[in-house]
């Protein structure tokens, strides 16, 4: 009887600004290896790692598959990977550096499992991820820089075992990509219409905007996002495109859980190129600088920070412009580090926790004819000129106004998120700590 056993693979950093994708590479891997008799286990994996980092990769995304094979067919595999990054990869790129990391075990050590939280959440070096591998006994392949190294050992040590999303993805055939794609607008709006939201961010419900297709010119024709294998199946099938589709993938994901915050206490602990969440208090009043973006700044008691809803948030602009010095939030959202210029929390979401009363002060009115009367000026009182009646300065009104915000948690909308958000629709639709598949 052949002995089968299971080899991780781990694949990151192949794509550029003029196309490519990783989760594509990853595709035609598995197409291939499946050609010689290889068997996946479970579904491969697509793994968003740390968005603020400034030398991420365009899609920013390293996969990872397990196959279960013969131990004589593992070097035909090794080919297999090597030669199809090779091929696909955009090596001509100077910014691409791609990462290949084969791991043969059925289970996962913690170490390799604490390393992905890392990468998506903080800062690794190559270094870093060299000195792992050898720990571990991984087999590293570097092209150029290699540093791919770092997300594809990071996407073999991801458990997805908290909370995950799936995204189904469609390729176009290659001689389709890079021009405009064709997919009939109103079949998008109807499958929205029937899966939301068991799929989500299909649309951008403001702008109309259809967001399952990129802008990029990659070889994806459109991805959907959603919980389950079936619900993304399902409206791929109502999804009515307008040009071949080559073939598709469903990957497994972290997608849409808001792995890549670090919950913080202490405003003095946020760091550059980290996503956050932080509570704090108001303590300086929007302001609304050159280009529309919305200004305003939070502490607690070991420091404040600046928080920023930008231009493209459109209406989530107005949640920012309605706070008021005093209120209490709750922040989310990344830090990025700009010469000159103090670190600001780039707004993702904000959860309004409590609401300090807006008052007003309002001239007394006159007791005869019923009119606001007039100040004197300081510590001189008012006066009705018409009735010719005084009153002290004691007498003036105030009066509470309303708030125009509740208490609750708001969202950028969808053309503004990044992949590893999560949609407010999933907080309230998926009620779960751990589930499996």
């Amino acid at each position: 009887m052949v002995s089968l056993v299971i080899l991780n693979i781990g694949i990151d950093d192949t794509d550029s600004k003029k196309g490519m994708c990783t989760t594509y590479v990853g595709a035609v891997i598995i197409r291939r290896i499946r050609e010689i008799g290889g068997r996946l286990e479970g579904f491969p994996k697509l793994i968003r790692l740390n968005p603020m980092w400034p030398h991420k990769t365009r899609g920013n995304c390293a996969v990872a598959m397990k196959v279960r094979i013969s131990r004589q067919r593992i070097p035909i595999v090794k080919r297999i990977v090597l030669d199809t990054v090779r091929e696909l990869a955009e090596l001509r790129s100077e910014t691409t550096n791609p990462g290949v990391v084969f791991y043969e075990s059925e289970d996962i050590p913690k170490c390799l499992k604490t390393f992905s939280k890392k990468t998506v959440q903080e800062v690794v070096d190559l270094k870093e991820a060299e000195e792992l591998a050898k720990e571990v006994e991984a087999e590293i392949h570097k092209f150029k820089l290699g540093n791919g190294v770092i997300g594809a050992l990071a996407a073999i040590g991801h458990p997805l075992d908290r909370d995950w999303t799936f995204e189904l993805i469609a390729y176009r055939i290659r001689e389709n990509w890079g021009t405009p794609r064709k997919i009939d607008a109103e079949s998008v709006f109807r499958m929205n219409a029937e899966t939301y939201p068991e799929t989500f961010d299909n649309l951008d419900p403001l702008t109309g905007e259809i967001r399952i297709t990129p802008h990029t010119p990659c070889p994806i024709l459109y991805g959907i996002r959603g919980e389950t294998p079936e619900a993304v199946e399902k409206a791929s099938k109502l999804v009515r495109t307008l040009e071949p589709v080559d073939f598709m993938i469903t990957y497994k994901t972290n997608q849409g859980t808001d792995e890549h915050y670090l919950r913080l206490k202490k405003i003095s602990e946020v760091k550059p190129y980290r996503s956050v969440i932080v509570d704090g208090t108001v303590c300086r009043a929007p302001r609304t600088i050159p280009g529309g973006h919305v200004i305003f700044s939070v502490k607690n008691g070991s420091g404040e920070i600046d928080c920023a809803a930008y231009e493209p948030t459109r209406k989530f602009r107005e949640i920012a412009r309605s706070l008021v010095i005093g209120d209490k939030v709750r922040v989310f959202g990344g830090v990025k580090e700009k010469p000159n210029l103090p670190l600001t929390v780039n707004l993702e979401k904000i959860s309004i926790l409590k609401l300090v009363p807006l008052v007003e002060k309002r001239n007394p009115t006159c007791p005869r004819c019923g009119r606001r009367m007039k100040s004197e000026g300081k510590g001189k009182g008012y006066s009705c000129k018409k009735c010719k009646i005084n009153a002290p300065e004691g007498k003036a009104e105030t009066i509470r106004l309303p708030r125009k915000i509740l208490l609750r948690i708001f969202e950028v909308p969808p053309r503004c998120r990044r992949h590893l958000a999560k949609p407010l629709v999933r907080e309230v639709h998926v009620a779960h700590e751990s589930r499996e598949i």
